[in-house]
């Protein structure tokens, strides 16, 4: 069956009637909530324009960094217009800004003039937080078309995966004994937090699944120059990816996924796609209560990814 699943409808202006999320005055992807979700909001843009395909989330996700003279005239982001301005972009935000605009220029043809001044006038460190890890260094210079910085990138990443983080992962959900993720309505819900804290210890040390996502994003724009590298540190990733976390499945490459899970999937609270559906679970993980009909990005984006690499 190769007819595409419907993608849900796209309201910049949705209510909280209809939706949890909406676009506000400075086009960004904001929630219906008490804090509407500025911290965070960059990632939340990304994964909107991911799915929707709307350029005035890339103008807002652009808008945020500027050369700012307190900081040497290097270009700094702040994570949103009403934030407090020392409130800077973590590595993260950073990440998912150059993942939203590299992905741009692969539907347009040719990059953002922005994209290459945040790559090259972005200091190495501000505050502690923001101080680049080597393979970011890499991976920036490589969504520019360094061949040589991208294959460090992918064997540093390749090599520290099968050397440490996969043997840790193995090791840590053995020990606790979290089981495989099963399906939404097979999920019964339970929270790390009331497990034993040794639990807690282990979750800890080993990779969490918003880590893998954020890494399976980034692969997903990484330039094919070298597909079979590429191809194994998917392959790699995906030794940690839940059963039932199609998401991630399906930015790491993964075919065969079962269009009627895909089909079925209900909208839920606590981040699907970054999280857990067995005990490792550290959020509020229920399917959502209200029939949002407008932006529901968790339901949209599986469906979306299932389009573009399953059929």
């Amino acid at each position: 069956m190769n007819e595409k699943l419907e993608i849900g409808k796209y309201n910049p202006d949705a209510t909280k009637e209809n939706s949890y999320h909406y676009v506000d005055e400075y086009n960004l992807f904001l929630t219906h909530s008490d804090g509407k979700g500025i911290g965070d909001c960059i990632g939340a843009s990304m994964e909107a324009y991911f799915i929707y395909n709307d350029p005035k989330l890339i103008e807002g996700i652009s808008n945020l960094w500027q050369f700012r003279p307190e900081y040497n005239n290097k270009m700094v982001g702040i994570r949103h217009p009403d934030s407090d301005p020392e409130h800077i972009m973590s590595r993260d935000h950073y990440n998912y800004t150059l993942i939203a605009m590299k992905l741009w220029e692969k539907r347009n043809g040719f990059p953002l003039v922005k994209m290459y001044e945040i790559i090259g006038a972005t200091p190495f460190g501000i505050k502690r937080m923001m101080r680049w890890t080597l393979p970011l260094i890499f991976w920036s210079k490589a969504l520019l078309g360094n061949k040589v910085t991208l294959w460090l990138y992918l064997v540093q990443n390749l090599i520290t995966a099968n050397l440490i983080y996969i043997p840790i992962w193995k090791l840590g959900m053995w020990l606790a004994g979290w089981g495989e993720e099963v399906e939404q309505e097979d999920w019964v819900k339970v929270q790390l937090q009331d497990l034993p804290k040794w639990k807690s210890w282990i979750d800890k040390i080993i990779l969490p699944s918003y880590a893998i996502l954020f890494a399976a994003f980034r692969l997903y724009v990484t330039p094919d120059t070298f597909p079979k590298l590429k191809r194994a540190q998917q392959k790699s990733l995906l030794k940690m990816v839940g059963k039932t976390n199609y998401v991630q499945q399906m930015l790491l490459g993964e075919k065969g996924i079962p269009r009627e899970r895909v089909e079925a999937f209900k909208s839920m609270k606590g981040g699907r796609w970054s999280g857990y559906l067995h005990q490792r679970n550290d959020r509020n993980m229920e399917i959502h209560n209200k029939n949002y009909t407008e932006n529901v990005v968790d339901v949209d984006l599986v469906r979306y990814l299932y389009n573009e690499t399953q059929l």
